[in-house]
């Protein structure tokens, strides 16, 4: 081995072992004997990145492109690059330096996958399943593209699929804190509340990721109250609002652990307050609604549960964030005289429900009023178009509301 391939190593065993300090310091020596030495600079490039120095990196890849000959090296240094850029939210640079990457070295497993992350975030999932299928192939102990392949066949809602490529992932990294989310939640979805648990354990009492801990100690926190675990799953809750303070979330499933216990309303009522304080308009949180209700009937105000399952629209938002893709209720009115989810009708609209033109949700109100008049009218239509009001900022110009009626023998 030559003096400068003993650094190098030195190097990179310490990137690998997370180590950037001492990689750090191991560059300074190896530049102090090698001064011209391009491969220095493709490492020096990858230091950055580790330190999140992202437009840094991409300097440092560009000098050393300058200088390094090797194509190995070349590829390296324009994965580098790629993952700068990637990481940067520079989508389509990344994609094209990722190419350049696998241009210079077909076989570099490390920049094929960044390709199929690309891709994965581009939404272009054939292309990113190809990648990694291929990655897969030539190395089946590495643990991301599982969890990535698992991540995207979740999304494609081929879960069977999706439960072996992240079981595989988190065998091979027990600390990958999304692939634990997605397989506790697939546990979950087929009743499994044992694995589930399993999964979501390290998750919930180690995890750092917020997007990740918040969710899976919500689901935790519903499985455990199928067991009547009533303090266990309010825990949970808590869990979740220390990692989400300013989201409804946690004081939902707060209120609805309390409400299962059955002993105080009153205290549920003030956490769904709290929950509300999140939200710009309480018609987001149709879930506020059914919960505030059975808040009452422990209370005891039977007229005033009644009158809020009444008024309640939409389906629960609640399991949409718990279970992402995979929400179990997303069609399931908490209303069924009121289906219709106005609040996310207008987020479909205009993009946010709050910009909307002042005056607008209480038209399609209206609209929404008259169907059941309008269905009345034409009991064998099959489809009713009906057109809906133009307004400024109406995303993709003139819209329809599209009901299915049931036609009558």
């Amino acid at each position: 081995m030559t003096e400068l391939a003993s650094h190098i190593d030195a190097i990179e065993d310490a990137l690998a072992d997370g180590n950037v300090d001492l990689a750090n310091t191991a560059l300074t020596g190896a530049f102090e004997a090698f001064p011209n030495a391009g491969e220095l600079n493709v490492l020096k490039a990858e230091v950055a990145l580790e330190e999140e120095q992202y437009v840094n990196s991409i300097t440092i890849c560009n000098q050393a492109l300058e200088s390094v000959e090797d194509s190995e090296w070349k590829a390296r240094a324009h994965s580098c690059k790629g993952y700068a850029s990637f990481y940067n939210d520079d989508f389509q640079n990344a994609r094209t330096y990722f190419n350049e990457a696998i241009g210079c070295d077909t076989e570099l497993l490390n920049a094929i996958t960044g390709r199929a992350i690309v891709h994965e975030h581009l939404g272009f999932y054939n292309a990113a399943m190809l990648d990694l299928d291929r990655v897969i192939e030539a190395d089946d102990q590495d643990g991301q593209p599982f969890a990535i392949r698992g991540a995207i066949q979740v999304r494609l809602g081929n879960i069977e699929i999706a439960e072996g490529d992240l079981h595989h992932a988190v065998q091979m990294d027990p600390e990958d804190e999304e692939s634990r989310l997605n397989l506790g939640r697939i546990h979950a979805l087929h009743q499994r509340t044992s694995p589930a648990m399993e999964a979501l354990g390290w998750l919930v009492d180690n995890g750092e990721l917020a997007e990740c801990v918040a969710p899976g100690a919500i689901l935790r926190s519903q499985l455990s109250l199928l067991s009547n675990a009533n303090e266990a799953a309010l825990e949970d809750a808590e869990k979740a609002i220390s990692f989400i303070p300013d989201e409804p979330w946690g004081y939902l499933q707060a209120a609805a652990s309390i409400i299962a216990h059955g002993v105080d309303g009153g205290k549920a009522i003030a956490l769904l307050k709290q929950a509300e304080s999140k939200v710009s308009n309480p018609r987001d949180l149709p879930d506020l609604w059914s919960l505030r209700a059975s808040a009452y009937e422990i209370m005891g105000k039977a007229d005033r549960a009644s009158e809020l399952r009444k008024d309640a629209e939409g389906s629960s938002r609640l399991p949409g964030y718990v279970y992402g893709f995979l929400n179990p209720v997303q069609n399931i009115p908490i209303n069924p005289n009121k289906p219709v989810d106005i609040r996310a009708l207008l987020d479909d609209l205009f993009g946010e429900a709050s910009k909307a033109p002042e005056g607008y949700e209480n038209v399609i109100r209206e609209i929404v009023r008259q169907l059941p008049d309008i269905v009345k009218q034409h009991p064998n239509a099959g489809t009713l178009h009906i057109d809906l009001p133009e307004a400024p900022g109406m995303v993709g110009g003139k819209r329809q509301l599209v009901l299915n009626v049931n036609q009558q023998s």
